[in-house]
């Protein structure tokens, strides 16, 4: 019995590690890799195993703490960098994460806070990536620069013992790219390594990797190594007033640089501050505040949430990647005396003092409010708060305060050392100022007042926008920013302005953490008083706009969720008629859910006009349900109608609940600009105030619209209606916005200059610079109404583009229709690299208006199908040379202002033109963006030319259609009364330029052996020194070089194994099992080229390097054992390469080759007469004397060239050499190329019998003598 039990207790303790072993095999399955084309153990695109298959995380919110988890959780070292923009390589699989938001204590990434599963808004070039520590990892320290020392060897973790050497320290700190190590005569202690095994480790100081070091195991009890490193990114400020305010620089790769100040907010000024060792930060600073740095701008794009140790931690854009100028260098005011620590919000903590060079903790001896509110207005912070809460003690050095009766600040109170315990003050102060909203319809509308210095003040509509209104809606407790009012919509206010020229991101918490003028300081009155309209009951979470988002109800005092339950588009209608957003598009989107378990199921009937009126039931969400949050997308408050697309046509606002049509009487460019921008559809190319794009729906929204061109939304314009009268209603502005054209123009910040891109089915192509000539560049610069071409170019001049890429071919760019049409059916891909994309540059028309010649007059551009004047503010001769010389009028002789030619009508296109006179164009130098202005028709601005210069002319020798190879010569020629200048020929692609001296009217210039980048349009300048000034002669016509390769076609003509004669049949007929050969040949002046032969009706090709010397080039292909499969008519191209072009010949004349079955001989048997067996036995014996002589039975069949078929027996009279021979196949089928579409039919008909033809040596050898076996 005994033994039984313990056979059965065996059985069960093997269950039992059976079992434990499954469990433990499926708890140790990865669920996180790393992979890509360059990945590591520890560095590489992370991807994450769902549902059985692998897939990627997306860069969204991606930082150095979720690379902390994922490197923590594949057992590697310390994250050394969490890159984005697919550093390793795209994926191809599914996306499973999106917005993953680690703390860096997560155990797994799965743990972190993430979109559902498959849920994101990205492709694969924004796939994450982490590049971690392979052989040590630093733990437990205050940054990743210091720490526990442990380092991987022999697949597992050790910890290090003993004290750490220099060599040592150096050997980490630049493997953790963390600098240099800190010198220290007290050693820090960071706790006490939980891994058993343990190894001394010796460098030598000059390893690149610990791993290179000696590790040494250790088996009795030691201390734990420590590192500390100077930060991985030193910080400063400079140019400030004290070593807590300036402009943010960093140190990288040993060179300090700059951080652009797009998205530098509180939260990264907060790390900064951090970093520094200095206070709170108390002002944000934008614009070079601090002046403009010098040399690299390292950090771009900042995303902190105000936690990290360092500004290198925040997600950003890569080191040294940015777009930035240093002009938006970021700086920051940092309190230099007081922080907080281990507060509840940014304005209450436990008290902390800078004194004598560290930071102590202030002791509450003799602490008051007075006190109290000294600290509070210095951090910003407003006034003490009557709560009181206790933020626990630090082990710092203590210090108390003692401030005279009449002290009006802290700075005049004095410090000393308190050698005594005590405890420590703990702060909570009421905030930053106040906002409040004054005179709306309800509490989320209305005039903005800030409360500064115990007063409510307004603030000024200067630079008044939507994101303003963002920040002020979230600060209220409001929801979405519906408009931002300017022009005292709600009603003038009193008293104080407080800001002025307020410029918030959006993502702001308050509005004094937005940039904007000193308190006090500004340049308005009150009917410039700012104002907005925020959804009181409504807020959109996370879309792409303010009209798109996530739903939250306001109901019952607070924020609440709702629920995708029988959420349709009837509620959406509600929502979007309520935010005043248009029509509903989708009554769901991914937005990102709140996480709600209450909330409420809304039901409308479509008709309400709040969602208030609506009926509301709570709903509880339980843990097994999948109900999603609702979400709506609207259309928006503008749309375009009547146009071919969605950025052209007549403009509709959406307003009080209906549609209507804008009234076009004072519709201008400035109106136009705002409706393009806020449809995202470029710039305004055309404005109309007809009713080109249709009459409308009738009604006309009587308000005169009035924007300053600078509004992010037409709902932010001021509108007024029309004194005494109505709008005319066939008056419709309309306006046809840039994105709306098949092409645009990017890369450049000059108008009319940039990459060419076209647009087809929603998205935009670069253009292949292959065949790009002016003639096209001219259909770009007349579709976009920029005028003339001033040059051409290609290899990316202007940048290069991304996406898809075509290639300039003349079915769609020969003129507007033809790109039109390529628009909307497609146009031909292209292979080439963005490093070939086209560029070309514009230029605006000009005319001279009011003047006594053709060369002077009071200049007008055409812009946005208007002409309109150039001010006179800074203009110059230099400007003044550009139009002469543009308008090939020679030199500037004046450039008078004040309307010396008189006003003009109509806008003010450019002002402030400043030009160094070099310019090909006067658009081209710098101005004032178009129809920007502050002047009148009296400053419009003129010039007196010296007068029309002729243009030098071009020839090109032997013709402007050479080959390949060929020598070219261009000669430019100009009649002038005094002789003696430079000629100069240059190419409008690119870069190329060639002068010379000329006593003559001529000069000849001479390319050698052309080749295909030597194709484009040449055009002459001619350029005379008189004494100190240079007289540049107008730029000359353009004239089109095109390199081309011509290939001669090939002859086909087939050779028997019998008869080793050369024939050129049209037709031939082979038994099964025979052998012969076809040559292809051709005379060629290109050599090294291939042979293909085609049999085009298998489409079965065969190739063969050419052979021969000089212009005759041959390939044989070899039939040894022809079989049925072989039959069909067979053709002959010859092809070459050069400059990785493929150039091929026409097909040569077909052979058909038809295979037919061997004729079988009958044996005859029965018993005949004597005579006929006599006579029998003397024919099959002839018979059998005849197969004898041959080698084979071959019958061949020709057919002339009369159609009739043609047979005959010729004796093999010498060829039985050849019976041995080696037949090997030439076909090489597998070889087979892609050959051009053209060859798929013969060329005979090319020809007809009255045709000689070009086999005809061949053919008539066959006629005189045709060969048959039978």
């Amino acid at each position: 019995m005994t033994k039984f039990i313990s056979g059965q207790k065996r059985v069960f303790y093997l269950a039992i590690g059976l079992l434990h072993l499954f469990i433990c095999t499926e708890c140790s399955s990865a669920t996180v890799r790393l992979a890509g084309p360059s990945s590591t153990r520890c560095s590489g695109r992370v991807e994450v195993l769902h549902a059985g298959e692998w897939g990627t995380v997306c860069d969204d919110f991606w930082d150095l703490n979720s690379a902390q988890v994922v490197c923590r959780e594949l057992q590697c070292g310390t994250a050394l960098a969490a890159y984005k923009g697919s550093r390793f390589g795209m994926s191809v699989g599914p996306i499973w994460l999106d917005d993953v938001q680690c703390t860096g204590s997560e155990l797994s990434i799965l743990k972190c806070q993430h979109r559902p599963f498959g849920d994101n808004n990205c492709g694969h070039e924004e796939d994450a990536s982490v590049v971690c520590s392979e052989h040590l990892r630093v733990t437990n320290g205050s940054s990743r620069c210091n720490g526990r020392l442990e380092v991987y060897t022999d697949g597992h973790w050790n910890k290090v013992c003993g004290e750490f050497g220099m060599p040592e320290s150096k050997v980490v700190c630049r493997e953790m790219s963390c600098g240099n190590p800190l010198v220290s005569a007290q050693k820090q202690y960071f706790g006490e390594s939980r891994e058993v095994l343990a190894v001394k480790t010796t460098c030598l100081g000059n390893e690149s990797s610990v791993a290179h070091c000696s590790h040494k195991p250790v088996k009795e009890t030691c201390t734990d190594a420590t590192i500390s490193c100077y930060n991985s990114q030193p910080i400063r400020l400079v140019n400030g007033t004290n070593r807590c305010s300036g402009r943010v620089e960093i140190l990288h790769m040993d060179q300090w640089g700059t951080v652009c100040d797009d998205k530098w907010g509180i939260q990264e000024a907060s790390v900064a501050c951090r970093e520094m060792g200095c206070g709170a930060p108390l002002e944000v600073k934008y614009k070079a505040f601090f002046g403009s740095g010098d040399d690299q701008t390292w950090l771009d794009d900042l995303d902190c949430t105000g936690q990290e140790k360092s500004l290198s931690e925040c997600s950003h854009r890569g080191m040294g990647e940015h777009d930035c100028s240093h002009a938006e260098d970021a700086g920051v005011v940092c309190s230099e005396t007081f922080r907080f620590s281990n507060g509840s919000t940014p304005c209450s903590g436990r008290l902390e003092i800078f004194h004598n060079g560290g930071w102590g903790k202030l002791c509450d001896h003799n602490w008051s409010a007075k006190e109290a509110a000294f600290v509070c207005k210095e951090l910003n912070c407003g006034g003490p708060s009557k709560s009181v809460e206790y933020f626990g003690e630090s082990q710092l050095k203590r210090y108390r305060g003692a401030c005279p009766r009449d002290a009006t600040s802290f700075s005049q109170c004095t410090i000393q050392d308190n050698p005594d315990t005590c405890r420590g003050v703990s702060l909570s102060c009421t905030g930053p100022p106040v906002l409040r909203l004054v005179n709306g319809t309800n509490r989320c509308s209305g005039r903005v007042e800030v409360y500064h210095d115990g007063i409510w003040g307004t603030v000024c509509d200067d630079s008044w926008d939507i994101r303003d209104a963002q920040v002020v809606c979230r600060a209220l407790d409001c929801g979405t920013a519906m408009t931002a009012k300017s022009g005292a919509y709600f009603g003038e206010g009193g008293g104080q302005i407080w800001l002025d020229d307020v410029g918030c991101l959006g993502n702001e918490s308050s509005l004094l953490q937005c940039p904007h003028s000193p308190f006090g300081d500004t340049n308005c009155n009150h009917v410039e008083d700012a104002s907005v309209m925020c959804s009181a009951s409504i807020r959109l979470i996370n879309g792409t706009n303010q009209c798109s988002g996530r739903v939250e109800v306001h109901h019952e005092g607070h924020w609440s969720s709702v629920f995708n339950v029988q959420w349709s588009l009837h509620e959406t209608a509600v929502v979007c008629r309520e935010m005043n957003c248009g029509d509903p598009v989708k009554a769901s989107g991914s937005f990102g859910q709140r996480g709600d378990v209450n909330g409420y199921k809304i039901n409308c009937n479509g008709r309400e006009t709040s969602l208030t009126q609506c009926s509301f039931r709570d709903y509880v969400r339980s843990g097994h349900d999948r109900v999603q949050e609702a979400s709506v997308e609207c259309s928006g408050n503008v749309r375009l109608a009547g146009g071919q697309n969605r950025c052209t046509g007549r403009v509709e606002f959406f307003n009080n609940g209906r549609w209507g049509d804008v009234c076009g009487e004072m519709w201008d460019n400035d109106d136009a600009t705002v409706v393009c921008r806020q449809l995202d559809c470029g710039k305004a190319i055309k404005i109309t105030a007809g009713t080109e794009f249709g009459h409308g729906s009738g009604h006309v929204w009587i308000e005169q619209i009035e924007c300053n061109g600078m509004e992010s939304t037409l709902a932010q314009c001021s509108q007024r209606s029309f004194q005494d009268r109505l709008c005319n209603i066939t008056s419709l502005a309309g306006v046809v916005c840039s994105d709306s054209l098949e092409v645009r123009l990017v890369k450049s910040e000059i108008e009319c200059t940039g990459t060419v891109e076209v647009q087809y089915d929603g998205t935009w192509h670069s253009v292949c610079d292959a065949d790009w000539n002016q003639a096209k560049a001219e259909v770009v610069c007349d579709r976009l109404e920029c005028g003339r071409v001033v040059s051409v170019h290609g290899a990316a001049h202007y940048g290069q583009s991304s996406g898809p890429v075509v290639e300039a071919n003349d079915a769609c760019f020969a003129n507007i229709s033809h790109l039109e049409q390529c628009s909307l059916k497609g146009f031909t891909k292209s292979t080439c690299p963005h490093d070939q994309d086209a560029g070309v540059s514009c230029a605006a028309k000009l005319q001279l208006v009011g003047g006594w010649s053709g060369c002077s007059g009071r200049v007008e551009v055409f812009h946005a199908g208007v002409w309109g004047t150039i001010c006179d503010d800074e203009w110059e001769v230099s400007a003044a040379d550009v139009v002469c010389r543009q308008l090939g009028c020679g030199h500037a002789v004046s450039a008078p202002g004040n309307a010396h030619f008189g006003r003009g009508t109509g806008p003010i296109w450019l002002d402030n033109v400043v030009c160094e006179g070099q310019e090909l164009a006067i658009t081209h130098c710098n101005h004032q963006p178009f129809g920007e202005n502050n002047c009148g028709h009296s400053e419009d601005a003129g010039v007196i030319c010296l007068g029309g210069l002729a243009k030098p002319r071009i020839t090109v020798n032997p013709s402007a259609d050479v080959s390949w190879g060929q020598n070219v010569e261009f000669t430019c020629t100009l009649q002038t009364e005094q002789m003696g200048g430079t000629f100069l020929l240059k190419k409008l692609q690119g870069e190329f330029k060639l002068h010379k001296y000329s006593e003559s009217e001529a000069a000849t210039f001479t390319l050698s052996r052309v080749n295909f980048s030597h194709r484009g349009s040449y055009f002459c300048e001619y350029q005379k020194q008189l004494q100190s000034n240079v007289i540049y002669f107008p730029q000359g016509d353009p004239m089109e070089l095109s390199v081309k390769v011509s290939l001669e076609k090939p002859i086909i003509t087939m050779t028997t194994y019998q008869v080793m004669v050369m024939y050129s049949p049209r037709e031939v007929s082979v038994t099964r099992g025979s052998g012969f050969s076809v040559t292809c040949s051709v005379h060629s002046l290109y050599p090294h080229g291939t042979f293909y032969l085609k049999n085009t009706d298998t489409n079965v090709t065969a190739a063969k390097a050419a052979f021969g010397h000089t212009v005759f080039y041959v390939a044989m292909f070899e039939f040894p054992d022809i079989q049925d499969k072989d039959q069909g008519d067979y053709v002959c191209l010859y092809a070459v390469n050069f400059s990785s072009n493929a150039f091929w010949s026409t097909p040569s004349t077909s052979l058909y080759i038809n295979v037919v079955a061997t004729e079988s001989s009958s044996v005859v048997s029965g018993l005949v007469t004597g005579l006929v067996l006599l006579l029998l036995t003397v024919v099959v014996g002839y018979l059998v004397w005849r197969r004898r002589r041959q080698h084979s039975r071959t019958l061949i069949e020709f057919r002339n060239q009369f159609g009739r078929t043609t047979k005959a027996e010729l004796e093999d009279a010498g060829n039985g050499g050849l019976d041995g021979r080696d037949g090997s196949t030439g076909a090489n089928q597998e070889r087979a190329a892609k050959l051009p579409a053209d060859t798929e039919t013969s060329a005979d008909t090319e020809n007809s019998a009255e045709t000689v033809p070009e086999d005809l040596a061949g053919r008539v050898c066959y006629e005189l003598e045709p060969l048959v076996f039978s």
